[in-house]
């Protein structure tokens, strides 16, 4: 299977997840726990609370975090925190495990798969746990997820997946003139794999906080690629969708792209990022349209 630039975001439809193949940082205030009871399998007979969580740095990342409020009666110092969800082979191991004092709510960092199976087994919401081992025992507890953490990270990579079977997407390097308030052209290139059968129709893409559709909210190609047909590279004029220097701070969410696409007739979503190469033109060109 080629490799592909993408990181995927957003859900795909069930059927594409048949077939193919958000975090405050840790010191940061937690949010309201809808505060499920635990089951301490050894230990005393209060115990924890959890909670999935991911921030936007988080989904750069990789990972997902895991937060866990004690309710032991006492400081808690784990030598592991484990996540176990039916949807995964095995259980994620927890990193960055520290103390977290009694009463308090502290994230550990998840891992996620970066090539998780997939299949009907991937939609299949049941079991999610945390278990949590120190000097006091064991606990076990169920895990909160108003949002489907994983399930979504699943259907991302699913998508991924079932897209790099078919075209590889990537971004040339942004063209620009240099002159101030001038637009740019962005392209995005989609080269087949030559894999026979599948369709792909690049239907809008979306905006970011560095860079946006000019005279219009977003860009809506509406192409065709065929996986054993040309290579196709789609010309988007775009230009600074901010002119302060706070844009430059948004780190790498500021050149990935939202593309909505269809594969095979099937919805989904997919994030397209730039390679550092191409992220500095795109700069350049903003700095340099904005006169900053």
């Amino acid at each position: 299977m080629r490799c592909t630039r993408l990181a995927g975001l957003l859900l795909l439809a069930p059927v594409l997840l048949g077939g193919g193949c958000s975090d405050p940082g840790p010191d940061a205030a937690p949010s309201p726990s809808s505060s499920p009871s635990s089951s301490p399998s050894t230990g005393p007979s209060t115990g924890l609370a959890a909670e999935l969580r991911q921030s936007s740095l988080d989904v750069a990342r990789g990972q997902m975090q895991v937060w866990v409020e004690n309710g032991t009666g006492a400081p808690l110092l784990p030598t592991s925190v484990r996540y176990v969800d039916d949807r995964l082979g095995r259980p994620i191991a927890g990193e960055r495990l520290r103390e977290v004092p009694e009463g308090a709510r502290f994230g550990f960092v998840l891992p996620l798969p970066p090539r998780p199976a997939c299949g009907p087994r991937a939609q299949d919401r049941g079991v999610q746990q945390v278990q949590v081992r120190a000097a006091q025992g064991e606990w076990r507890a169920p895990v909160a997820d108003e949002t489907d953490v994983l399930g979504r990270h699943l259907a991302a990579r699913c998508l991924e997946r079932a897209v790099a079977e078919a075209v590889d997407l990537r971004w040339l390097p942004v063209r620009h003139d240099g002159r101030r308030g001038s637009t740019a052209t962005m392209v995005l290139e989609a080269r087949p794999t030559g894999e026979p059968g599948h369709r792909l129709v690049i239907d809008t893409v979306s905006g970011t906080p560095l860079l946006g559709a000019a005279r219009a909210p977003h860009w809506s190609p509406g192409v065709l690629v065929r996986s054993d047909g040309a290579v196709v590279r789609l010309p988007l004029e775009a230009q600074a969708a901010r002119c302060d220097d706070h844009v430059f701070m948004e780190g790498g969410g500021s050149t990935a792209f939202r593309v909505g696409l269809r594969l095979d007739g099937q919805p989904g979503q997919l994030l397209v990022r730039m390679s550092e190469r191409v992220s500095a033109t795109a700069v350049a060109f903003v700095r340099e349209s904005c006169g900053l």
